[in-house]
């Protein structure tokens, strides 16, 4: 109270203008003193949403990550099992087709056959379904892992994805950290300043 008195009688003798600058910046640092407090209290609450909210994407990404990695494990082992089989049928198709289009063998008993021309015309197309449906089997096949092995692309591209989101959180994190930390110690010397 005294200070105001003393600045009052101060004001009294200036010109009219620097008397009212004067009034508007007493003013003006009474409203900023009022303002500190709740400005300060609203953005530690918003920064301890914002904190919360990180946290919590954080978190979902890392689930979201682990289950990705677990995706991408079975992935790999289940292309790795087809391929497996696909080497497998291939080579049985080729030995089977070279047994039957001999013709000189029974794919049954593996004993020579020695029929008539008949017999042996419809052996023929027996061998050449046979080839043709373990043809279409194969390219089915191939189809099947081909999609196995884009699925598996595409898992990888998102866990990528994911890994540079996290990455770039994390960065944002100790950005935001550090800057209400800064905020804080700037906060806290505006207080000082305004206890003094």
């Amino acid at each position: 109270m005294k200070r105001v008195q003393m600045k009052d009688t101060a004001i009294s003798a200036q010109p009219r203008a620097a008397q009212v600058k004067n009034d508007m910046d007493n003013k003006k640092s009474q409203h900023r003193t009022l303002k500190v407090p709740t400005t300060r209290y609203g953005q530690q609450n918003d920064i301890r949403e914002q904190n919360r909210a990180l946290t919590t994407t954080n978190e979902d990404l890392q689930r979201q990550l682990e289950e990705m990695k677990e995706t991408v494990t079975e992935l790999e082992l289940r292309c790795t099992d087809l391929q497996g089989e696909n080497r497998e049928i291939q080579k049985q198709l080729r030995d089977c087709h070279v047994l039957l289009v001999a013709e000189k063998l029974d794919p049954v008993s593996g004993e020579k056959l020695g029929q008539t021309a008949q017999q042996k015309e419809e052996q023929r197309r027996e061998v050449m379904n046979v080839s043709q449906n373990l043809l279409a089997e194969l390219k089915l096949f191939s189809e099947t892992a081909l999609e196995h092995a884009a699925n598996l692309l595409e898992v990888q591209n998102t866990m990528r994805d994911l890994t540079e989101v996290h990455e770039k959180l994390q960065q944002e994190r100790t950005r935001f950290t550090l800057d209400v930390e800064e905020m804080e110690r700037a906060l806290g010397e505006a207080e000082k300043l305004l206890m003094e």
